[in-house]
């Protein structure tokens, strides 16, 4: 109950026109002799009535509009469980991008026609064909929509063990889109790199702020959020990051990812940095010589400890 006290139940719906209809035998130009397969064996599968690049702008904006929303919230009964801290920023977000689907709505309404008559010029020979699957504009109308609903929830008195169940598992929906989001970041920012620029670190910002605000969903993850916040607080602010800033990152990225090579980077980085030539070491025996003869205390180098060894087991 605490938790349902803590979330609201948002539901996106933005359904798309694909500009497809089905593909039909008297559709298709067959040589004398040829026999399609029986419905039963094969079917002809789909055409397009529409340039697929006019209708390219819907789906974008429907991803935008689910990153949007999971970048605080988490799957929950085919909508979302979104903090309730939350709510007020999220929809001033998704109002901007209805308004933008909306207006790209009616610019492509306004330019079906015209869309339509180049489709049948970019495919020659096949004027029929596309014509006799071609929407009507109110129907094309209905099919593009960006609706938003939120509301609470609370179990039937005497029938509570199916939500109970459904509450129990939004922690680890949590934990499992975080990992998700944790190896893309590793594949396409960490992986093979020795060194980080300040971008990278978004999106593990971005995952710490998810985290930190449906903290209550488990108590155990108050000491994650804690702990990766202070790494990332330690963090070079400007420039590359690398060394034992590097190998403290991909520590974090292990640990929301459970990525084994992120965990190797973390362990031997500085140790593959070791200085290996004579020179090295004859820069260090002078610096420990000039200590002994002015007497000033030179400060050793702090072997880096990775701050999470061991991913704690309520995360995983």
């Amino acid at each position: 109950m605490n938790i349902l006290d803590n979330i609201v139940i948002l539901v996106l719906s933005v359904s798309l026109w694909t500009g497809r209809k089905q593909l039909r035998e008297e559709d298709l130009k067959l040589a004398d002799g040829s026999e399609l397969p029986p419905q039963k064996l094969a079917s002809l599968g789909s055409k397009r009535v529409m340039d697929p690049a006019a209708l390219a702008p819907f789906a974008t904006f429907k991803r935008r509009a689910e990153r949007t929303v999971l970048a605080v919230g988490t799957r929950f009964l085919g909508g979302y469980a979104v903090p309730v801290e939350k709510l007020d920023g999220l929809m001033a977000e998704l109002d901007v991008i209805k308004d933008e689907y909306n207006a790209a709505k009616i610019e492509f309404l306004a330019e079906y026609d015209q869309a339509v008559q180049d489709w049948k010029t970019q495919n020659p020979g096949w004027e029929e064909v596309i014509a006799r699957s071609v929407e009507s504009l109110e129907y094309v109308r209905r099919q593009l929509a960006f609706c938003v609903q939120t509301f609470n929830i609370n179990p039937v008195e005497g029938h509570e063990t199916g939500l109970e169940t459904e509450i129990n598992g939004l922690a680890d929906q949590l934990r499992h889109e975080v990992r998700q989001q944790a190896r893309l970041t590793w594949d396409s920012s960490f992986k093979g790199k020795l060194e980080a620029g300040q971008k990278t670190v978004r999106p593990i910002r971005a995952m710490l702020e998810k985290i930190e605000g449906l903290v209550f969903l488990e108590p155990g993850l108050n000491e994650l959020v804690t702990g990766i916040r202070s790494t990332l607080i330690s963090l070079p602010k400007t420039g590359p990051i690398k060394g034992g800033d590097f190998a403290a990152l991909c520590g974090v990225i292990h640990l929301l990812g459970n990525i084994p090579e992120a965990r190797e980077i973390a362990e031997n980085l500085l140790v593959d940095e070791e200085p290996e030539d004579e020179s090295a070491e004859e820069t260090i025996n002078e610096l420990e010589a000039t200590e002994e003869e002015n007497e000033v205390e030179i400060i050793p180098d702090l072997i880096y400890v990775p701050q999470f060894e061991e991913a704690p087991s309520e995360w995983f």
